[in-house]
């Protein structure tokens, strides 16, 4: 059983970061708490790599706008992010893939793991997306085209038991239990601020990432990756 540590993985994507000179606004809705601790993290690492980071309002010369959700305003906020500037690949013309996206590719393929995960899953396993039909899961079965996919109108547990990479990203705490589940799989949670798989299914698991401090701290590296990476004046 193998407990990723989602923390240290980030630090390593951070660490190899490009010095640039960049601009971030982030519209937050203050009734939105668990999205506001979320923000937090992402202004310590904004401050730790140079990045001005403005909140709610747009001056014009940002480099990246995200919106973090839920917002009340989010559809005409992210209509209004032109696609260059959509660091959180909200928008489907984006030019970015999505920061929590590009995190579970970064985990499933680079992580610590023995065997490797691309092994496992990627190449000769099953992926399964639990929640395939909202916007992470259906972004995340464009980059897995081989994946299963399913949601709340076709939840299927024998199916699930046949997966060796479960990824759940339905927003539902607890969903995962430990009767749907396969010794050995590996367990990609996507929920915040709570676990979308039991412990007793994570019992079951031969790697799994925690939350918190799994897929979380490697979204705000990649959300970073995207914006350092795609604009921005060099140092």
């Amino acid at each position: 059983l193998m407990k990723f540590d989602g923390r240290k993985f980030a630090e390593g994507i951070i660490s190899m970061l490009p010095k640039k000179k960049a601009k971030l606004a982030i519209f937050l809705d203050p009734s939105n708490v668990s999205g506001a601790k979320y923000v937090e993290k992402k202004v310590e690492v904004g401050k730790r790599l140079g990045v001005e980071i403005v909140m709610n309002k747009i001056d014009g010369d940002e480099d990246g706008i995200i919106v973090q959700l839920p917002h009340p305003r989010a559809k005409e906020l992210i209509t209004n992010i032109s696609p260059e500037k959509d660091v959180d690949g909200l928008r489907e013309d984006s030019l970015y893939l999505p920061a929590v996206v590009r995190a579970i590719v970064e985990i499933l393929y680079n992580s610590p793991s023995d065997p490797p995960l691309k092994l496992r899953g990627g190449r000769k396993g099953v992926i399964l997306i639990v929640g395939c039909h909202g916007f992470v899961g259906r972004k995340l079965m464009q980059v897995f085209p081989n994946a299963v996919g399913m949601d709340k109108e076709d939840f299927d547990i024998e199916k699930i038991k046949t997966a060796n990479v479960v990824i759940s990203c339905t927003g539902q705490v607890g969903l995962i239990q430990s009767d749907m589940v396969c010794d050995g799989l590996v367990a990609i949670d996507v929920g915040y601020p709570e676990a979308e798989f039991t412990p007793e299914a994570l019992a079951k698991a031969s790697f799994y990432t925690p939350v918190p401090g799994g897929v979380g701290p490697v979204t705000v590296a990649m959300l970073f990756k995207n914006l350092l990476e795609g604009t921005g004046e060099c140092l």
